[in-house]
Formats: structure tokens, sequence, C-alpha cells
């Protein structure tokens, strides 16, 4: 019962937040995954964002067109939440790799920015808004160390380690974690007082 009055009692807002996060998780890990796939086929053929510019005459929606036919013909299959696939987006195909890499970063900050906002709705939820503030300090904090790995050694790309620390920071911080942790530990810090009192007495 301890736990649950942690959680705003009987109220089902947190629970509905938490099911946004998890939702919102699974869309946005999709979605990296195939911008992350086309990025990648994008870089291995040299001539990939000008397919068909000579029969389009350079022509913007001809090009997108003839590379969305090779794309369903030929590109590799890639792993998603639940199958092998080759399934994209439409509008992939009608930009070039400059803008790939700008969509990339700009969803990078969109989903931190989304997991913040469902954060602080899930501590506001179980009545702990005020813990705000804490949240703040851990995307804070966790920004920080993605910055100083990348930029000690994460610019190579996904074979070198710094790259790799920032992601995982980031998947931290694409998660529930944040929150579900300003929840729980202070119910398991008073837990364990409560505990060594009954011990001592």
């Amino acid at each position: 019962m301890a736990l649950l009055n942690s959680l705003g009692g009987r109220k089902p807002w947190w629970l509905l937040v938490l099911i946004a996060m998890v939702g919102f998780g699974y869309v946005q890990e999709d979605t990296k995954i195939k911008l992350n796939h086309y990025i990648s086929i994008g870089d291995r053929y040299a001539d990939f964002y000008d397919y068909g510019h000579e029969a389009c005459e350079r022509e913007d929606a001809c090009m997108a067109e003839k590379r969305k036919e090779w794309w369903e013909s030929y590109a590799p299959m890639c792993r998603t939440n639940v199958a092998y696939t080759r399934d994209t987006f439409e509008v992939f195909h009608h930009w070039d790799g400059d803008q790939m890499l700008r969509a990339k970063w700009g969803l990078m900050v969109a989903i931190v920015l989304g997991f913040f906002v469902l954060d602080a709705l899930f501590l506001r939820a179980v009545g702990v808004a005020d813990r705000w503030k804490l949240l703040l300090l851990i995307y804070a904090a966790s920004g920080l160390v993605v910055a100083l790995f990348w930029a000690l050694d994460g610019r190579g790309g996904a074979e070198d380690p710094g790259y790799n620390v920032a992601r995982e920071v980031l998947g931290f911080l694409q998660s529930p974690l944040p929150s579900l942790m300003l929840v729980l530990l202070p119910w398991l810090r008073d837990r364990a007082l409560v505990n060594a009192q009954g011990a001592e007495a």
C-alpha cells in the first residue's frame, strides 16, 4: 500500500502517463531504426541521393520516385521492433544526405524533449511535481555526459567508444527511468529507514 500511495493512491493518471511513455518509446525507436537504416544505405552507395538524376534531369519529385522504386526493390532489410522489413517513411525519399543528418539530430532533440514533458507529467500525476527540479538536474547532467563523450571520442560514429556511451545515456533519457527513479528511490529510502528503526527497537 505504501508503494501505491507513493504513486498517487488509486488514481489511474500515473498509469496512463506511463502507458503513453511506453507507446511513445515504441514509436520513436521504430522511427530511429528506419532513419538510421536509410542513412546507412545512403552512406553505402556514393550516388544514392542522386539516383535517377540523368533520367529525371534533376527534377526532385521524379528523383524521389526513382529512389523509392529502387528502395522497394533492392534495399536491404533491417530489423525493427517486431520484424525484418525494408519499409520506410515516404518523406525520406525526398531528402538528401544533409537533410537526413539534420533530421537525425532534430529527431533526437524532439524525443528527449518529449520524454522530459512525459517525465514531468508523471511526477505531477503521482503527486510529487515539486521534484521537477531534480528531473531537470538529471537531464542536464546526462546532457553534459553526452556532450563530453561525444567531443572526446564520438564523432567517428558507432565504432567509437564515446559514441556508444553517448548513445546509452540518451537511451536512459529516452525511457521512463528518470521519473521512476525520482518516485521509487525516495520510497525505497524511507522503507529502509523504517526497517532500520524497527531493527533498533
